[in-house]
């Protein structure tokens, strides 16, 4: 029995010798030291020399994507990216526990530390650490780092993931009649952290007024863009408005989507004289149902006419003297003053013009003076005159070193200029006198006033150049000439250019130079300013432009570009404009009157056009094109050509008797000049985009046939007056002569569509 362990103790013995003496040393777990220590182990590295490997083991619960593990050696970190796969999970902590490898010598310690939002960084005894910069929120990603820069033996690293759910919320906005909501989530779930966007967005003719946002147990009013709590609301009233968050609790918003009431335009046109006081705009928008206060100031040597007010179809007038403005069945009280008038329109229901016309007050007609530079200009009477009285006005220079050049009277709405030495100044159909009285001052003698006066001048100095020279840089694709074949003016001479475009091509800028002042102007302008003065431009139906110099003492340079059309200007189709038309166009009443403020009927302005067109239509059916224009009308074939050859839109109605728009009268010439392409530039109203005339409007407008209004509008659905298309229709043929003996006795010579009206009534 004795030999078996006598043999036991052999072996024993044998393996003693041959292992260190530590190597059967007591192992402790968690966190106790061991029982020997790192020095008494000649196999490791001192802690001045790291040496040893770190190797790395994942371990997870569910739902965090594990990174593969590996090996770090002493003096090396790791990054590792950790993710979630579910994102109602969210990482709690990270435990990492590091121990030393079995195979060496020393203690087997393992040692636990834990990461947390509130820990994001810790070290080991056996010089490993762990951290991460950022503690990821909610369900996002982080980078794990693991450090063994100061590893000093050989470790196993065991790395655990724990994870917890997250809190789940509701974000949503109920059911809101004539508004589309969206929201990120379209179930409405999300959770704790998640960035949640709720949208809502009011159908057309509707508005957003209010929101109530109601957020856990707290709840806010809005009814503009805000901050509150961890929302932003970005508001839109009648658009897309956002409610955008961090969710940390329950979100329900409440949406109150109301009508927006209808809108109407309402438009001021006045003559010289008046003033419009109240509303602050000549074109404005108000509510269906809203009142609007009127307040219009009277000038001085003025009085105010009538008023007359377009509501829809219907029409209203007033005469100064009169009490009340009768709209319908309302009685609008009308306040007259010596110098305003004011009165308020009922509740308004459709769109709205209202026209004011101003005379003359004889006991007070209004003497202006502009005295130019260097000019002085005294007068024998008051700034206002009573009718009949006669003025002298005395023009002179304010130096020696100026001589007076021009004088210029107006008179009305006539003007005129002429030099101080040709004696007199013709305005209108009078002749009135210049007088030299010597020492360089002029008498200019104004006798039996009637209509306001104006009087200015201009001066000119012994440092103009004698003989200006005119210069005509090269342009392409178009032609320059000058009303004098001389290449040098005297000084003060006027001189006109022409510019006339190749085919195909349309004027598109013109500059000029007159001394060292330059300037640069779009064709379809009416005036260019260069130096301190206006020059006056003229662009014809053909498309040729004219430039009026006058009075010039210095060089003269002009140059032009031009733009490529697609189109040829010529008319295109079965029926065109015949612009060499020189008959009368339009006529007037029974009763010698043209009635200049009324307005032209569709079928009106389909027969004048009619009559100025020229091919025909081959296949005209026999019935009408239309229900509501017979086939014995006046104006039936006229309309029906019209309609065969595309110069109108098919359809079921023409309206004959409705009065025609001033957007569609322009699409009839524009599609009689066969309705040519226009360029992306150039002349530019504010009230024409989304129009379906728009590109006729902007092709008027680069012919030089219209140019809008003062505000910068067109306004394509007024009405046109018989002026307006007697103006027009002048300006589209290209008449300047005729019509002298042409009168009417509602136009009178001082109308300012007189001269436009003369010519639309003649044969020339």
């Amino acid at each position: 029995m004795k030999k078996p362990w006598k043999n036991i103790l052999t072996v024993l013995l044998a393996v003693m010798l041959l292992y260190p003496q530590g190597a059967f040393a007591s192992v402790t777990e968690g966190n106790e030291s061991a029982s020997s220590s790192q020095e008494d182990d000649p196999g490791q590295g001192s802690p001045s020399s790291p040496s040893g490997t770190a190797t790395v083991d994942f371990q997870s619960e569910s739902y965090v994507n594990i990174p593969a593990g590996g090996s770090i050696l002493a003096g090396e970190s790791e990054n590792y990216t950790i993710s979630m796969s579910n994102t109602a999970y969210r990482l709690s902590k990270i435990q990492i526990n590091v121990k030393p490898t079995t195979e060496q010598g020393g203690s087997a310690t393992l040692e636990t530390q834990t990461l947390s939002a509130d820990k994001l960084s810790v070290s080991f005894e056996d010089g490993l650490s762990a951290s991460v910069s950022t503690w990821p929120t909610d369900d996002g990603d982080c980078t794990l780092t693991l450090n063994a820069a100061g590893l000093n033996k050989n470790v196993d690293v065991t790395v655990a993931f724990k994870t917890e759910p997250r809190t789940a919320y509701r974000a949503s906005i109920p059911d809101v009649s004539h508004a589309v909501t969206t929201a990120t989530n379209s179930s409405g779930n999300y959770y704790d952290g998640d960035t949640v966007t709720l949208t809502i967005d009011p159908e057309d003719g509707y508005a957003l007024s209010e929101l109530v946002l109601n957020y856990g147990s707290q709840s806010q009013r809005v009814t503009g863009s805000t901050t509150w709590q961890d929302w932003t609301v970005s508001w839109s009233s009648s658009g897309e408005t956002k409610i955008t968050g961090t969710i940390h609790d329950n979100l329900e918003v409440r949406a109150t989507v109301e009508e927006l009431p209808d809108t109407y335009s309402v438009w001021f046109d006045l003559d010289t004289g008046l003033e419009l006081e109240r509303p602050g705009s000549s074109s404005i928008t108000v509510e269906e149902g809203d009142s609007l206060y009127v307040r219009v100031s009277i000038r001085d040597g003025y009085t105010i006419g009538d008023l007359t007010v377009q509501y829809g179809r219907s029409y209203a007038s007033w005469a100064s003297g009169q009490t009340y403005l009768v709209m319908g069945n309302d009685r609008v009280r009308v306040t007259e003053e010596e110098d305003e008038v004011s009165f308020t329109l009922p509740a308004i229901y459709d769109d709205t013009e209202l026209r004011f016309t101003a005379g003359y007050d004889e006991d007070h007609i209004p003497i202006e003076i502009d005295e130019g530079s260097r000019i002085n200009i005294d007068t024998d009477c008051d700034d206002t005159v009573e009718r009949g009285t006669d003025a002298v006005f005395y023009i002179s220079t304010t130096s020696d070193r100026y001589s007076v050049r021009r004088i210029t009277l107006q008179i009305g709405d006539e003007e005129a200029t002429a030099e101080p030495d040709d004696g007199e100044i013709r305005v209108g159909r009078r002749n009135y006198q210049i007088e030299d009285l010597g020492g360089g001052e002029y008498a200019l003698y104004v006798d039996n006033i009637t209509e306001p006066v104006t009087v200015s001048a201009t001066s000119t100095s012994v440092s103009t150049v004698s003989r200006p020279t005119l210069t005509i840089r090269s342009s392409s694709h178009l032609d320059i000439t000058k009303s004098v074949s001389s290449n040098r003016i005297d000084a003060g001479d006027d001189v006109n250019f022409y510019f006339e475009p190749d085919d195909n091509y349309q004027i598109d800028e013109i500059t000029v130079r007159i001394g060292s002042s330059s300037r640069t102007e779009d064709a379809s302008s009416t005036s260019i300013r260069v130096g301190g003065q206006t020059y006056s431009m003229r662009r014809s139906s053909s498309g040729t432009v004219t430039l009026y110099l006058t009075n010039i003492e210095q060089n003269v340079t002009v140059s032009a570009t031009t733009y490529y059309s697609r189109d040829t200007v010529d008319s295109t189709g079965e029926m065109w404009l015949n612009t060499s038309a020189r008959n009368a166009f339009m006529s007037g009443y029974p009763d010698d009157t043209f009635r200049p403020g009324s307005y032209m009927t569709r079928a009106e302005a389909v027969v004048m056009l009619h009559n100025l067109a020229g091919g025909s239509v081959g296949n005209v059916p026999a019935n009408s094109a239309y229900w509501d224009v017979p086939s014995n009308a006046w104006y039936a074939r006229a309309v029906n050509e019209f309609e065969a050859s595309g110069i109108l839109d098919a359809g079921t109605y023409f309206y004959p008797n409705q009065y025609i728009t001033r957007g569609d009268f322009v699409e009839i010439l524009y599609r009689l000049s066969g309705s040519p392409s226009v360029p992306s530039y150039g002349a530019q109203f504010n009230d024409i985009n989304g129009t379906p005339n728009r590109d006729a409007i902007r092709y008027a407008a680069s012919r030089g046939w219209v140019s809008g209004y003062p505000d910068g509008t067109f306004r394509p659905y007024s009405n046109i007056m018989r002026s307006e298309a007697a103006t027009l229709m002048t300006h589209v043929l290209g008449r300047t002569t005729g019509g002298s003996t042409i009168y009417y006795t509602d136009v009178p010579a001082t109308h300012w569509a007189y001269r436009y009206i003369q010519l639309a009534s003649s044969y020339v």
